[in-house]
């Protein structure tokens, strides 16, 4: 198990382009125990989601049109409801690696839950997305893509899902069904006059779930919630530290690189602000930008 779970911490929280938030290696933590808080982070974000969700008389309101400040709180609930829909996947995908090769029964239980959490933040969405074009809040298709794009790689997720074999220590894991028909389809009809664009309903042929796809599309998630806490620092006072970019190593150029190709075993910030990828073949030391400043010897 160790190399999924090395993987997974590498990534810190979804790599592809994202940004990854370093921690003291010095920590006494198990790397089983870090992934775990990850994926109850996720689960913590996405349910919170769910919960902000407008209520039956919040959507009456909507599409009353008649509140417009309930109207913007309501398309930023429609952006966080999607990007939960990215998480329960995001969470589904990771904990059906680690069931492979550990029997951690808080695994099977997470697993199952993100399904039963991603169908509901769909339904939710649809019903905030249909109530927000009948109160004429100037919604339109590209706003809907980003729901379109996670329903279809939750589904080839669930495809993989079930093409993964089972072993004498791996269960066969539940299938979880997205609702059908898609619950935006009735608000991206209404945005058509009565029928989804072939560009938005589906023509696009499914995208293969790799773990790298799998990153990105959680990493994507976990950027639209770094640039909301980002705005309401910046509206409350000074940043906070999880903001800060000496504290943030971007995977990105030379760094994702070297932790595609070299699989470091650890990464540390330093006190000049590099960070330190320790591999068998050096140290590699890279800015918070992901572009290597300099290789070291391998530490004694």
């Amino acid at each position: 198990m160790r190399k999924a779970i090395f993987a997974l911490l590498a990534c810190g929280g979804c790599i592809s382009g994202g940004a990854v938030v370093v921690h003291d290696s010095s920590e006494p933590d198990s790397s089983g125990s870090r992934v775990m808080r990850q994926v109850m982070r996720q689960d913590l974000w996405a349910q919170q989601s769910l919960n902000s969700r407008p209520t039956p008389a919040q959507l009456e309101v909507l599409r009353s049109g008649r509140d417009q400040g309930s109207t913007q709180r309501a398309r930023k609930e429609l952006t966080n409801l999607l990007a939960a829909v990215d998480r329960a996947t995001w969470i589904r995908d990771t904990t059906s690696e680690l069931m492979r090769e550990d029997g951690d029964p808080r695994l099977a239980q997470e697993f199952d839950r993100a399904g039963r959490l991603r169908a509901d933040a769909l339904r939710a969405a649809g019903e905030t997305a249909d109530a927000l074009i009948d109160g004429g809040a100037g919604l339109t298709q590209a706003d809907l893509r980003p729901g379109y794009d996670a329903v279809r790689k939750a589904q080839a997720s669930e495809d993989r899902i079930a093409r993964l074999p089972v072993g004498p220590t791996y269960p066969r894991l539940a299938p979880s069904p997205l609702p059908v028909p898609n619950p935006l389809e009735r608000a991206s009809a209404k945005l058509n006059g009565g029928a989804p664009p072939p560009a938005v309903a589906g023509a696009l042929p499914p995208i293969p779930i790799t773990n790298d796809t799998v990153k990105a599309h959680a990493g994507a998630a976990d950027l639209e919630r770094q640039k909301e806490e980002q705005q309401r620092d910046a509206d409350l006072g000074p940043p906070t530290e999880a903001a800060a970019p000496q504290t943030t190593l971007t995977i990105a150029n030379d760094a994702l690189d070297i932790i595609t190709r070299k699989r470091p075993r650890s990464i540390t910030l330093r006190e000049d602000g590099l960070f330190d990828l320790s591999c068998a073949d050096g140290e590699y030391l890279v800015g918070p930008d992901g572009k290597l400043v300099r290789k070291e010897a391998p530490a004694p």
